[in-house]
């Protein structure tokens, strides 16, 4: 661990218990993507959920998520250490998959499934807000480069998380993979509980973190989350239908798509490995504003695609725009909430979630009333729109910031 001695005043990229945070987030993806590509499938073939019905059920899910992980992130930041917030979480998430393999009634599973998966999805934002607090806690860590670092961690665990899906599919079944996604937050439990520290809460070393709505009243942290919102909005359509546009508008063949996912997912992995220094010359705010012009231009060129190399050409753009989202997104928003780390990375992570609802809910009327090309447009005004709601954070800013200088 660093001290303050002279000899530690150089800054470091590494934080205390890095490797350990590092395995951590890299079991939670891993637990994520093995089985969310499948639910889908799973609730169709097994549960016979309607398209309708289906539609209900991820809704359902995500506003679970959304409830739940905002009042755990202010608990968090008041009352409880993060380490336990994350125990907690972590058993939660493990009983939330474990009953995909007893309950095959939608609406028990509807129930149970919300509430538990809405507890147990606190265990991803609540440990990289201990991450945060770390960083916060040791001298010359730069914070940006560890965040952003700790999220590839993520994003590796997608390359690799869908292809052991399919291995356990194909010789366990689905009662196999809910269960190997519960041994895997079983061991993130056992992560947490003897690798992580159990530390104060704010309220109890005297300080009262503010609470969300009161920063929300704020104009640039409105106009972010409105920012991020139509960042993932745009980016849960994407992966929604690109598949659909890939396969019955450029007649791509279905393996092909897998190609695309995959280019996509290792190009961000070095993309994000870069960006926490480049974040410290350029500022995170003129990597977003770069980020959402990158999206704007895959989408419009998705949009204008006639062939499977143009898609894959295209994935480098999109890599670097969702890789500048999703890193020093994060560590945007914990810039905002200084003192209330757990309720800053959930509202970020909320913001995802909310993308998500709308994503599911604007792209299946868009397709299915104008086609998938449309759906593409529809994105890239998204993408405009997020460029322009960071710009207008930055008016604000100035204006506030003329308004208290001396006259």
């Amino acid at each position: 661990m660093q001290t303050d001695s002279p000899d530690s005043t150089r800054t470091s990229r590494f934080l205390p218990g890095y490797v350990v945070l590092t395995i951590g987030i890299t079991f939670i993806g891993i637990g994520v993507s093995i089985t969310r590509p499948y639910l889908s499938l799973f609730g169709t073939d097994v549960i016979h959920m309607s398209p309708a019905s289906l539609g209900a059920f991820m809704c359902a899910n995500a506003l679970g998520g959304i409830v739940a992980s905002t009042w755990l992130g202010r608990l968090s930041d008041t009352r409880a250490p993060k380490k336990d917030v994350m125990l907690f979480s972590s058993v939660m998430a493990g009983l939330g998959y474990a009953s995909f393999l007893f309950l095959h009634n939608y609406f028990a599973l509807l129930i149970v499934s919300t509430i538990l998966l809405g507890l147990g999805s606190a265990t991803f934002p609540q440990m990289f807000a201990y991450a945060r607090e770390t960083t916060q806690m040791t001298p010359n860590v730069d914070a940006t480069f560890a965040i952003s670092t700790l999220r590839s961690f993520f994003s590796l665990a997608w390359v690799i998380g869908p292809l052991v899906g399919v291995l356990v599919l194909n010789s366990l079944g689905y009662s196999g993979l809910f269960l190997f996604t519960t041994i895997i937050f079983a061991v993130v439990f056992l992560i947490v509980l003897f690798s992580l520290k159990r530390r104060p809460s704010a309220r109890v070393t005297g300080v009262k973190p503010t609470g969300v709505m009161t920063h929300l009243k704020r104009m640039d942290v409105l106009t972010a989350c409105l920012s991020f919102v139509a960042v993932y909005t745009a980016s849960s359509i994407n992966g929604s239908y690109m598949p659909l546009f890939m396969t019955r508008t450029l007649h791509a063949p279905e393996h092909v798509v897998g190609w695309v996912f995959s280019l996509s997912a290792g190009l961000e992995i070095p993309i994000m490995l870069g960006l926490g220094s480049i974040a410290v010359r350029v500022g995170k705010r003129m990597l977003l504003l770069f980020g959402s012009i990158c999206g704007t231009i895959y989408y419009v060129g998705a949009a204008f695609a006639h062939a499977i190399w143009e898609m894959l050409a295209l994935q480098l753009v999109c890599a670097v725009f969702i890789a500048i989202s999703v890193s020093i997104g994060m560590s945007y928003f914990q810039d905002f909430m200084p003192d209330a780390p757990g309720s800053a990375t959930t509202l970020y992570s909320n913001t995802n979630n909310i993308g998500s609802m709308a994503g599911s809910l604007l792209g299946g009327a868009i397709a299915q009333a104008f086609g998938y090309r449309t759906v593409y447009f529809v994105c890239a005004g998204l993408g405009i729109a997020s460029y322009l709601l960071l710009l207008r954070r930055k008016a604000r800013s100035e204006d506030r910031a003329s308004s208290l200088q001396p006259r």
